[in-house]
């Protein structure tokens, strides 16, 4: 019998994987406009396996069992809503196409995957409302996530997704794919909510790992997906897919074998995985055949410069700021303006980095951010400077909330203790 511990690791991995499918289904099943009942309700299953499981072990088909409870939680709910008041219409499963009952369930479902998130962008919400909805109800990333992601509070993004939940309540949008000219039209939210999904799989933001691997292949996989639909014809949609195939080759040397962060200058390039690397120069190429050229085309461009290069001496940095140039001219954020930092550092020096860095201190994009106090006190560690490095290095150390970071950081402060 599995003790309370072991139940909670595999609900813990399983809530990860498997939340994103068990949403879909009973949104298929139940409608958009119960969103808010749907996602307490596969919380609420989640919560019964947890007391449940230790006692009676985990189950054959614990996607089944899952899907299980949390459909007849809603069924419940949906008939004490019908008691409480007749106008509140009762959903039933006669109104709504026969789906199995998952007892056999065992993968994802691509199709509902996307569809949902076309749903989720309808444009009678706004583009932060789609993407706060998509990340919270698709990828199953928590608050804090999504708000590191949107570069928010905490609290916004807690009324954000209330508001936008009630939204698509009140409206009742329907479950259904949009006619092909209203895909489109859809399509650049889509594909900033699947970039988005793949960085936090790329960094986490939060928790024991550096990376997860099950948001980027998801990530990937829904890419994928509109490569294979009528989307196709825009070449962001291949330029994205190609972007993210080069920055999942790197994948298996962030971290070293004890889990410790590495960065761009210390991974065995050996370890990269050359099929993304060739899947990325592909799609790349294909990305070129529109005409269209968006910001996942410059990115692309920049990361395949990594994969390029041999060692990380060889990197052609004047090229990648060049490319950075261009984005900041084309998409302007202090986002950008602090990964073109490093390029500018690598070509023109520390002290040309760090006035970059400048700039941006007082953005509030990046306030909560750690990235700009390390970005400082590496910059500051390259010019010899290891009092003013750790002191940044310790103001990074505040701001991050990922274990891997931490430790990392952590380091930097001892070495610059030591030097």
């Amino acid at each position: 019998m599995p003790d309370e511990a072991s139940v909670k690791l595999f609900v813990d991995a399983f809530f990860r994987e498997k939340w994103r499918d068990i949403i879909v289904v009973l949104t298929r099943r139940f409608g958009p406009q119960h969103l808010d009942d749907i996602e307490n309700a596969v919380q609420t299953a989640m919560v019964r396996a947890l007391d449940t499981w230790p006692l009676a072990g985990i189950p054959e088909n614990p996607g089944g069992w899952i899907f299980t409870v949390a459909k007849n939680h809603m069924l419940d709910r949906l008939r004490k809503l019908k008691r409480a008041a007749d106008s509140v219409p009762t959903v039933t499963d006669s109104l709504y196409p026969e789906h199995s009952d998952m007892s056999d369930w065992a993968g994802p479902l691509e199709d509902d995957t996307l569809r949902m998130i076309l749903v989720c962008c309808h444009p009678r919400l706004t583009a932060r409302e789609s993407i706060a909805i998509t990340l919270r109800l698709i990828c199953g990333l928590g608050t804090q996530d999504i708000a590191g992601a949107l570069l928010i509070s905490d609290e916004a993004i807690r009324k954000l997704l209330y508001r936008t939940k009630d939204k698509i309540r009140r409206r009742r949008f329907p479950f259904e794919l949009p006619e092909p000219d209203e895909q489109a039209a859809r399509l650049d939210r889509v594909l900033q909510i699947i970039y988005l999904l793949f960085n936090e799989g790329y960094a986490a933001r939060t928790g024991d790992d550096l990376t997860r691997n099950d948001l980027c292949a998801e990530a990937q996989r829904l890419a994928d997906l509109l490569l294979r639909s009528q989307m196709a014809e825009k070449g962001g949609v291949w330029a994205l897919a190609a972007l993210m195939a080069f920055q999942a080759s790197r994948l298996p040397a962030r971290v070293d074998g004890e889990g410790r962060l590495l960065r761009l200058q210390e991974q065995d390039r050996s370890r990269w995985d050359r099929r993304q690397i060739a899947l990325g120069f592909d799609l790349l190429d294909q990305s070129m055949s529109s005409s269209e050229r968006s910001r996942y085309h410059l990115e692309a461009a920049i990361a395949a410069c990594h994969a390029a290069a041999e060692t990380y001496d060889d990197t052609d940095w004047q090229r990648i700021r060049s490319f950075y140039d261009d984005l900041m001219a084309l998409v302007p954020s202090p986002v950008v303006e602090l990964n073109r930092s490093v390029a500018v550092m690598m070509t023109d020096g520390p002290a040309a980095g760090l006035t970059v860095l400048q700039t941006l201190e007082d953005a509030p994009a990046l306030k909560d951010s750690y990235l700009l106090p390390a970005l400082q006190g590496d910059f500051e560690a390259r010019a010899g400077r290891p009092d003013l490095a750790e002191r940044h290095y310790r103001a990074a150390l505040d701001k991050s909330e990922n274990s891997p970071v931490r430790a990392f950081l952590a380091d930097q402060i001892s070495a610059c203790s030591i030097g």
